[in-house]
């Protein structure tokens, strides 16, 4: 089943403008899709030529989505409209590089950079007194540092890049041993060979997920779920999102009036962000991350589903109108739609088939695969290690609940 159309404004008068795409992966099709149905001129980029997204282009370019001067170039011969990344931190400071450059819509190039990268968002927060932590980064230069550090100080720690998505480079070191294999998988992850460490939080309940819309210096909407992740230390990627959140109204508030302060204190100009949150034992909310950009995960997706606020269609069109804005009046549907990323925990191989349970079929509301039958399949360690992403309804929390607690044994994933 694919998305339900929204009556939109007449915005035939920029029918023909051009929007260039960072990435075309298979979790960025939905803004590409929903362009092409507006009409949009489709221009896609990203090192990857096999990505989906670059079928439903009007033209493709082979080059990293962090290549910012040829990327400048390209922009500047297309004469593009507007520029956008969906679901990716990495691509999002060049979002910021090429609007600066061209005038064009995006937010500013000092926000993005710090919201990009944990050690300058932590800084910042910090010196704003609206959130502390207790973190060192370290170059690359200064790998026999950071070993030191690690071995002279309390445990457990977080480890990982300052500048990497998907959970790439993350590490929980507990014992001596974990520190050296830990620090060179967050060096290995980085795009500037910059990690950072940082105290380990202890978590009340699951972790908060979402995507929120700013707007003239103020937060026009956000919806909240939960985060669900392996509790083995090993594996950091979230499989789920459900919603929505079980946290109380009180901490959700919290978490909301937080998010937008830090926005507003950031100059945050205006569009989507993706935010995760946790719960400390003390039952306040800690900001770990803010995306300048919409979530990965299908987020958007069952976000719609559930409120009937169009994230994807925000997204797209705040690129390229300056006066547009979001339409918010959200409903709460009588049904949960949640996220599950379909995986395989430990395993690799060859992917021969996937089997559904019985049970889990009745629940399963759309199906994206991202691999075929013959395609390698990676053990589920980072976001772009899924085999696909499934929309699933149900009638009832309880019912999420319930299903979420053993939802793994449901999908049989049978490799070579």
């Amino acid at each position: 089943m694919g998305r339900k159309a929204l009556v939109w404004p007449d915005y035939s008068y920029i029918k023909m403008k051009k929007i260039l795409f960072l990435g075309a992966a298979h979790f960025q099709l939905a803004p590409i899709l929903y362009a092409k149905s507006r009409g949009y001129k489709i221009i896609t980029c990203d090192n990857k030529p096999d990505n989906p997204g670059h079928k439903f282009a009007d033209k493709y370019y082979h080059i990293s989505t962090i290549a910012k001067e040829e990327i400048l170039k390209i922009s500047q011969e297309e004469k593009i409209d507007g520029i956008l990344t969906f679901g990716s931190d990495i691509s999002a400071p060049t979002v910021a590089y090429i609007a600066e450059e061209m005038k064009l819509i995006a937010n500013s190039r000092e926000a993005t950079d710090i919201l990009v990268n944990k050690s300058l968002f932590r800084d910042f927060l910090k010196k704003k007194k609206l959130q502390k932590i207790n973190f060192i980064s370290f170059d690359e230069n200064q790998k026999e540092n950071a070993l030191k550090y690690l071995l002279n100080t309390s445990w457990p720690k977080v480890i990982k890049p300052v500048d990497s998505a998907g959970s790439k480079g993350v590490s929980i070191i507990c014992t001596p041993e974990e520190i050296l294999p830990a620090i060179e998988y967050a060096y290995q992850e980085s795009l500037s060979k910059k990690i950072i460490v940082e105290d380990f939080i202890k978590k009340k309940g699951k972790q908060v997920c979402g995507d929120g819309y700013f707007e003239n210096g103020k937060l026009k909407f956000i919806y909240f779920g939960d985060g669900h992740f392996y509790d083995d230390g090993k594996h950091h990627a979230p499989w789920g999102e459900s919603f929505p959140s079980t946290h109380s109204e009180k901490v959700l508030l919290a978490a909301k009036e937080k998010s937008e302060k830090i926005l507003q204190e950031l100059h945050f100009r205006t569009g989507p962000f993706n935010i995760d949150i946790f719960i400390t034992s003390e039952g306040e909310p800690f900001i770990n991350e803010i995306g300048p950009r919409s979530g990965g995960n299908n987020i958007p997706m069952a976000i719609f589903l559930n409120t009937g606020v169009d994230m994807v269609a925000g997204c797209v069109e705040s690129s390229i109108d300056k006066n547009f804005t979001l339409p918010v009046n959200p409903i709460q549907s009588k049904s949960c739609f949640c996220s599950y990323m379909l995986h395989s925990k430990a395993e690799k191989g060859i992917l021969k088939e996937i089997i559904f349970s019985d049970e889990i079929n009745i629940y399963i509301y759309q199906y994206s695969p991202y691999l075929s039958a013959g395609d390698y399949v990676s053990p589920f360690y980072k976001g772009n290690d899924a085999i696909g992403n499934i929309i699933l309804k149900f009638d009832s929390i309880e019912k999420v609940n319930a299903i979420f607690e053993n939802i793994h044994e449901h999908f049989n994933i049978v490799l070579k």
